[in-house]
């Protein structure tokens, strides 16, 4: 062989090896499975990709790291990792190449417990999503990603925890900030911030509308209009309602601007699920109230079917979450196992397979066809693996199931929203059935959507066997929390003094609570604040403290605990006198004889 021969070769297989290698490092970055390698529609051919870019090269400059970084969806060995970088020189568009690191202290990355180089490119805007393994459960990390090209180049310091193993009977704590509904326009995210500063729990948990689709500055008066972001500074981009990837990618990045989202983010691992504003408005499986497939349903050629395609591959590119399996179609749902202390069951009741729900235009239908037997909010598959999920859990000793899930639960005949379950009746039936059949203890649903606050023991909607003033006869509890920041639906408010009053709030929790035989298992209800809920889990009880912020058009961290409530190990109901007795914003049913 000669010596030229002998050179070819080597610098050949040199190129093969770096070749297999920067293919490897594509197929590391989960980016690429938004949501699924198995739909052509909804993910990448890593080998196309690979083909579009020069298999030896990558971008060589700084980067910035303006989206923060996030870590969500822990396992006991491991965690998803996700970063935005964006090169200094935008017209390069070499793949860019980061190294994640994985660090048991924030002070020194010189002990890499877990890292990994991995490229990201055009193709998924840049996302970068990882999942970092060989950790241990239980154990709180720091990570941060670094620049391949500039090792000194490296994004913010993140933090995050390991949840235990299943089996792990020695776990007697567990807890999370529970969200919802938080709207770019309509108010700055002081809860996300106020419970990062603050650091009092272990995870964050968002139970939908992480986004919303709509237009901000959408009115044509020369003053700010309600809603809009002007008069704030906070009109989401771009400014039109949204339907192409290129839109729902440029619309997460104004939301993933806030500075609190992004402390939040940084600061704890979250588990997340989606409701309708990640895609549209009161979506269900064939369409929104502004969208379906046919011609009159689409938007400048864009049909439903496209558009939702478009809005669940960036929910996916943009947030640290696992791909589930999609063999079916598009699924979410999934379990998380704090140990024999708790399961939470994340639920999709809105995107999977749900039924026909109000349009607006069809509300009246829809109250025709309520109580159905066959109407599901999420499909046959995710029914039977709800309730194996409930079963299982009793079955293996987790003490505490927690139900995570998008729409208020339990029966409000006052608000005739046929949105909520109340439009699904036989499948709620189906639910408590699952429990009570199953003699399934402390069951807590967690909800959002409704931008107000709502405390419930859960029981049959013609209430056989339950009293009110007791809890006797309850199958489980619900806490439903009131919105980031989306406007209440008891009324739009600023302030708690301007536009409406206080009084308007209380009159409006009058109507809902102070009725002795309507909504008899609604323990309290609230409108006035946007906020959050946090859920502590021990072997004794689970205590929900719900915190209001009075003004979210102004970023500030002013916020008070507003009621606290307790549910006892089986009891299966709130106990009692409901929150103490007293809270400080809203009404309990307790105040009216």
């Amino acid at each position: 062989m000669s010596i030229s021969h002998s050179v070819t070769t080597m610098l050949f297989l040199a190129a093969t090896v770096f070749a297999q290698g920067a293919l490897a490092s594509i197929a590391d970055n989960l980016a690429y499975n938004s949501p699924s390698f198995r739909v052509p529609s909804l993910g990448h051919d890593r080998r196309a990709v690979q083909h579009q870019h020069k298999r030896w090269e990558y971008y060589d400059g700084q980067v910035s790291f303006p989206y923060g970084v996030a870590s969500g969806d822990p396992w006991p060995e491991s965690v998803i990792l996700w970063t935005h970088p964006v090169p200094a020189d935008t017209s390069d568009t070499r793949p860019v190449c980061l190294e994640y690191q994985v660090s048991a202290s924030n002070d020194t990355f010189d002990n890499l417990l877990a890292s990994g180089q991995v490229w990201t490119t055009v193709d998924v805007d840049y996302s970068y999503k990882v999942e970092a393994g060989g950790l241990q459960p239980k154990q709180t990390y720091f990570y941060r990603f670094a620049n391949c090209a500039d090792k000194s180049n490296v994004s913010p310091v993140g933090r995050f925890k390991t949840i235990p193993e299943e089996t792990d009977n020695e776990v007697d704590s567990v807890s999370f900030a529970v969200y919802s509904c938080s709207n770019y326009p309509f108010g700055f995210f002081n809860a996300y911030g106020n419970a990062a500063r603050r650091d009092s729990i272990d995870y964050a948990v968002h139970v939908g509308d992480y986004i919303y689709e709509y237009q901000g500055d959408g009115c044509t008066s020369e003053t700010a209009c309600y809603g809009d972001g002007r008069d704030i500074g906070r009109v989401p981009q771009p400014n039109k309602e949204i339907f192409t990837l290129d839109e729902y990618r440029e619309r997460y990045k104004t939301y993933r601007s806030d500075p609190d989202l992004q402390l939040l983010h940084q600061t704890h691992a979250w588990q997340l699920v989606w409701d309708d504003h990640e895609v549209a408005d009161n979506t269900w499986k064939s369409g929104s109230a502004d969208s379906n497939d046919t011609l009159a349903g689409s938007y400048n050629g864009t049909s439903f079917t496209e558009r939702k395609a478009h809005a669940v591959k960036t929910y996916f590119e943009w947030l640290p979450i696992r791909t589930v399996d999609t063999d079916d179609a598009l699924r979410i749902w999934r379990t998380f196992k704090f140990g024999t202390l708790a399961d939470l069951i994340m639920l999709d009741t809105r995107q999977y397979n749900r039924d026909l729900t109000d349009l607006y235009y069809n509300t009246d239908d829809v109250k025709a066809i309520q109580f159905d037997e066959a109407r599901s909010l999420m499909g046959g598959r995710q029914e039977n693996w709800f309730y194996g999920q409930l079963k299982n859990a009793s079955t293996r000793g987790a003490q505490w199931k927690v139900v995570g899930q998008q729409i208020v639960f339990a029966h409000i005949e006052t608000t005739d929203n046929v949105d909520s379950w109340d439009g699904y009746d036989a499948n709620r039936r189906r639910v408590l059935d699952t429990i009570k059949d199953n003699e399934i203890d402390n069951v807590i649903v967690i909800s959002g959507d409704s931008h107000a606050n709502w405390v419930s023991d859960l029981a049959y909607d013609n209430r056989t066997g339950y009293d009110s003033s007791s809890g006797s006869g309850s199958l489980g509890v619900e806490f439903a929390g009131t919105a980031v920041s989306s406007p209440s639906s008891f009324g739009y408010n600023s302030t708690l003094n301007s536009p409406l009053s206080k009084d308007h709030y209380t009159s409006v929790a009058e109507k809902l609570i102070g009725n002795a035989t309507a909504n008899v298992e609604l323990q309290w209800t609230e409108g006035a604040t946007r906020g959050y809920f946090e859920l502590y889990l021990s072997r004794q009880n689970a205590t929900a403290v719900y915190y209001g912020i009075d003004d979210v058009r102004t970023r500030n961290s002013d916020e008070k605990v507003i009621a606290t409530f307790v549910v006892e190990d089986k009891a299966n109901k709130l106990a009692r006198p409901v929150a103490g007795g007293s809270v400080e914003s809203g009404l309990l049913r307790t105040a009216f004889p």
